[in-house]
């Protein structure tokens, strides 16, 4: 395992090295009396420490509870809410301050603390025997929603994945974001059970270390591949030329005929990646098909994947058996339907998750259904060669007062293929029915760049119903568009709620 951190600080340990710490931290967890049962919360940046905790947790049978936040005083609030028997933060406050009952330091060892008493109540879960941990998914929502993880759901979704990629003791995954989010805790354990390297690595520090440490299997959202996307598209003619003959040899010769040659033309951009790179996976939002079309002229093995926290994968496109513009095909050991209303609903009698607890507990009837039945809240289709095609969120249909329903995200792909931009979000505040697209880009007050998207949507709209068509653009700086800033959610999608809160009650002082 190797761990390079935002602060330059990198770690590398061996898998007996990893062991040895492990049983170590279980004997300093004993002696501040956790075991079996506990509810024990961990928080704070990825890092060495955070698996520990994690491994540990789990040897000594406690569920893990990974929690959403960072800060102190966060983790102790909710501690105190879910009632956890105790949290351990993988970094402490910037000033030496006491630390709150049942708050362990892990940069502080041997670990020292006084376990919480949690109040018997409904405050507190009693999850199910094979649960071992709380993951939480915020979705678009921005709302907490606790998932209790299955350890047999778990481990199906390992076995899936070592089958599907094909690993071997030569691969080294790579894992950025937060172990908050459940597949990169998952990423992990399948490192452990399959004997493969792992690399963790700060968001910030990416780039600037993947030459180094050489990952074979890149997990991510769009975002980290649209960077090679617009370097390639922000280049003059000239330095574009091997981008050219690549998409050209692709195109007579698009099989293993021509990759080696593509490969060699696309280093300049492909590069950043590693030389090593033999998978790369992108989901957890839409993915702009062009960006899966130049990676994949460029010999780069750039593939969608589909699948949820609740029931694990769903459908993968794979090197023998790809469509770009498709989540690819149905996993197996699960069925996938589509509803009477669109929604893509599986069948599976291992899933990850069990349940809700927590803010979620209201809308667990809508998700688990009966039956072995998963609802994911997704639209989508399947096309005649039986490749699954992702439409939407059914949650973010825009009904009008005449019942016309309208799919966003249709008309929001359309605005990102088409124009130069970040991203775009289509929504309807107010009561008229009217339609406003939310554009951020980087030369948001460029006469020029509004223009070419303002041009754009007038003219798709002459081709569309009335009711489908955008009455007005709202152009945004696209460094808004960040976790931090509140804009994307954990896992990089825009969270809609903010948008609405913000964009548009700034947009009604302003009017």
């Amino acid at each position: 395992m190797r761990f390079f951190s935002v602060d330059g600080k990198s770690v590398t340990k061996t898998f007996p090295e990893v062991y040895d710490d492990v049983l170590r931290l279980m004997s300093e967890l004993r002696d501040c009396g956790v075991g079996a049962g506990d509810l024990v919360g961990v928080a704070g940046p990825n890092s060495y420490e955070w698996v520990l905790a994690d491994l540990a947790l789990l040897g000594l049978e406690c569920v893990v509870v990974a929690l959403p936040v960072e800060r102190q005083e966060e983790a102790a609030e909710l501690a105190e809410e879910y009632q956890l028997s105790a949290v351990l933060l993988t970094k402490g406050p910037p000033v030496d301050s006491p630390l709150p009952d049942g708050v362990g330091l892990l940069e502080k060892r041997p670990l020292s603390f006084v376990k919480r008493v949690p109040s018997s109540g409904a405050g507190r879960p009693a999850p199910a025997e094979d649960v071992f941990s709380i993951a939480f998914s915020s979705g678009t929502s921005g709302s907490k929603k606790g998932l209790l993880m299955s350890k047999k759901g778990v481990e199906n979704t390992m076995r899936t994945s070592a089958e599907a990629w094909e690993v071997n003791e030569s691969d080294n995954l790579l894992i950025v974001m937060p172990f908050s989010n459940f597949q990169q805790r998952y990423l992990m354990y399948t490192a452990v059970r399959y004997g493969l390297d792992a690399t963790v690595v700060a968001p910030e520090r990416m780039f600037q270390k993947l030459k180094e440490f050489e990952p074979t299997i890149i997990l991510g959202p769009p975002s980290f591949f649209e960077i090679a996307y617009n370097r390639v598209n922000s280049g003059s003619g000239r330095d574009r030329i091997p981008y050219f003959l690549a998409a050209a040899l692709h195109r007579v010769a698009p099989g293993r005929a021509s990759r080696r040659l593509r490969v060699r033309l696309g280093r300049k951009w492909m590069g950043m990646y590693g030389s090593r790179v033999r998978l790369m996976l992108t989901g957890s939002a839409p993915v702009p098909p062009r960006t899966v079309k130049l990676f994949q002229q460029l010999g780069a093995p750039l593939f969608e994947v589909y699948g949820s926290t609740e029931i694990g994968w769903i459908s993968f496109n794979l090197p023998k058996r790809h469509r770009i513009r498709s989540a690819g095909r149905p996993v197996d050991r699960i069925r996938v339907e589509i509803g009477d209303d669109g929604e893509v609903v599986v069948a599976t009698d291992q899933p990850q998750c069990l349940g809700y607890v927590f803010a979620g507990e209201e809308t667990q009837s809508s998700v688990f259904l009966p039956g072995d039945r998963i609802a994911t809240g997704d639209l989508g289709r399947f096309d005649r060669s039986g490749f699954l095609r992702l439409v939407g969120r059914k949650k973010n249909v825009i009904v009008t007062r005449s019942g016309v329903k309208i799919n966003p995200e249709e008309l929001e792909l359309a605005v990102e293929k088409s124009c130069r931009i970040k991203k775009a979000m289509v929504a309807s505040p107010g009561q008229e029915g009217r339609l406003t697209c939310v554009v951020w880009l980087g030369d948001w007050q460029s006469t020029e760049r509004t223009a070419e998207v303002e041009s754009y949507v007038s003219e798709s709209n002459k081709k569309r119903e009335a009711s489908h068509r955008i009455a007005e653009v709202v152009f945004r700086p696209e460094t808004e568009l960040t976790v931090e800033d509140g804009l994307l959610t954990r896992n990089l999608k825009v969270d809609r709620s903010a948008v609405m809160r913000r964009i548009f009650s700034e947009s009604t002082r302003a009017g």
